[in-house]
């Protein structure tokens, strides 16, 4: 047995060291890691669960995040924290590479097949990079897959542990993250109607039950929030690739290599899921063209394909794009895709197709690690938009040293938690999800000329990032400019 849990660890390790080596590059890379540094604060500040949050969010509110990604942080000293919290997510991932060697090796005996499940995860390029700064994906992603392996091994034996289990960790998923919540009540909808078994929905709605009395009722505040964020994307999910000044990417070019890879998500649905998980297309052939006699088995490639269809849905239909970014729904089977693509392996393997298997995974696999490694090279270590450069630190150090702080409007949108946080300036920001139509005038794109927003907010300046749209891309007429640090501007309307 020790000797088994030692051979399950090396890929654990080799994934945590695969998904942090480029954030130890680039130290400074992060967008939405500044505004749960600065939720964090008011966690340590308020002595618990913020309430209200009002320092620099110019539109304050309450907190509405799920609290557990918060509580975790909270253990850890705060500085220790904003120095290192790029190792938290791979963390949690490399719990979830365990989870797939004990899982396979339970389904099959087989530790070579548990190994190659193990890589298999690793070489999944969604996976890998959703894990580049801290967020709890990772971690509603490892709840989501106890639950619905509990649930099917618990409707397979009868094992009430099993049920319980999967109580457990619903109610932590609606206090974890919003995404997989969604994932949850979609997957709960879909077997309960397919296997004519209400159970699936019965434990949806208990574990919303039991977040709100684990929570003592905060949920609820999470519940609005997640409710609020997506009526917003509702009314706006036509415009969320736009620019924030020059309006839709089509008709202006852009320098910023993630929002490039999002818009040919639009392009071709099927070909570009294929590129973020490969390790589906095998699943697919077993769908259509095996026959496996374990009811498990057959419930795990449910999983796969209903998460692809989720995807291809809410990245092919306009109107179900708010519903979230279609590729993150492959990241809630990425568990069972690497399990059922190992398991096809070893069948095969055994029959006159194995060279033809050999290298067909061969191809996945090399394709997948350089799918990864240009994306991380690209949009993580050679990062400029979305990473604390030379000259945006001393607009920092600036901003930072003045008296009178200026209420400013950030440009691009993606700095501003940012920027309240390394220079405690007030910024046209929301606090909570539940008041993000407030700043809609701004965001995800202008729709006032900005001479107009700046009056009514009684805002001071414009912080300008050059790489992302020029100063006359602004029309502000007459304008001071106060500070210049390369590409950074500060500018004062007149």
């Amino acid at each position: 047995m020790i000797n088994l849990i030692l051979i399950s660890l090396i890929f654990p390790i080799v994934a945590f060291i695969f998904e942090i080596y480029p954030r130890l590059l680039n130290r400074r890379f992060g967008v939405d890691i500044w505004t749960h540094l600065l939720y964090l604060k008011e966690y340590h500040r308020q002595k618990g669960i913020p309430r209200n949050i009002e320092d620099g969010f110019l539109i304050p509110g309450d907190y509405d995040y799920p609290p557990i990604f918060i509580l975790i942080l909270s253990k850890f000293p705060f500085r220790l924290v904003e120095k290192y919290e790029f190792i938290f997510a791979p963390f949690f991932d490399s719990l979830l590479v365990s989870l797939v060697f004990f899982v396979s090796f339970y389904l099959t005996g087989n530790v070579l097949l548990a190994l190659l499940s193990q890589a298999i995860y690793i070489l999944t390029p969604i996976i890998v990079l959703e894990n580049a700064s801290a967020t709890p994906r990772s971690l509603g992603y490892g709840l989501f897959t106890i639950l619905f392996l509990s649930l099917f091994l618990y409707i397979q034996n009868g094992q009430i542990l099993f049920l319980l289990l999967s109580v457990v960790c619903g109610s932590l998923i609606f206090l974890s993250h919003r995404f997989t919540t969604q994932g949850f009540l979609f997957f709960s909808i879909f077997f309960s109607i397919f296997e004519k078994n209400l159970l699936y929905l019965e434990v949806f709605i208990l574990s919303f039950f039991l977040a709100i009395l684990l929570s003592k009722g905060f949920y609820l505040k999470v519940f609005k929030g997640h409710v609020g964020n997506l009526t917003f994307w509702f009314k706006n999910i036509k415009y969320r690739f736009y620019h924030q000044i020059k309006g839709s990417y089509s008709q202006h070019k852009t320098k910023d290599f993630i929002f490039k890879i999002y818009n040919q998500f639009l392009k071709f649905p099927p070909f570009v899921l294929a590129i973020t998980n490969p390790w589906t297309i095998p699943v697919f052939y077993i769908f259509f063209f095996v026959k496996f006699q374990d009811p498990l088995i057959f419930k795990v490639l449910l999983w796969v394909v209903l998460s692809y269809i989720l995807a291809l849905l809410t990245t092919w239909i306009p109107k179900l794009r708010f519903l979230g970014e279609g590729q993150r729904y492959l990241e809630l089977s990425a568990f069972p895709t690497a399990i059922l693509a190992s398991k096809l392996f070893f069948e095969v393997l055994k029959t006159d197709f194995k060279n033809i298997i050999v290298l067909g995974y061969t191809l996945i696999a090399v394709s997948s690690f350089m799918t990864i490694v240009v994306i991380q090279r690209k949009g993580i270590i050679k990062d400029k938009l979305r990473t604390i450069t030379p000259s945006m630190q001393n607009m920092f150090f600036y901003l930072k040293s003045l008296k009178t702080k200026p209420r400013l409007l950030c440009i691009p949108h993606q700095i501003t938690t940012n920027t309240i946080f390394h220079t405690g300036c007030p910024v046209f920001v929301n606090a909570s999800y539940s008041n993000i139509n407030k700043i809609s005038e701004v965001y995800p794109y202008l729709r006032k000329p900005i001479s107009q927003i700046v009056d009514k907010y009684n805002l001071d300046m414009i912080l300008l990032n050059e790489d992302y749209a020029d100063i006359k891309d602004l029309k502000l007429g007459k304008y001071e400019l106060i500070k210049k640090f390369d590409n950074f501007l500060l500018i004062k309307p007149l």
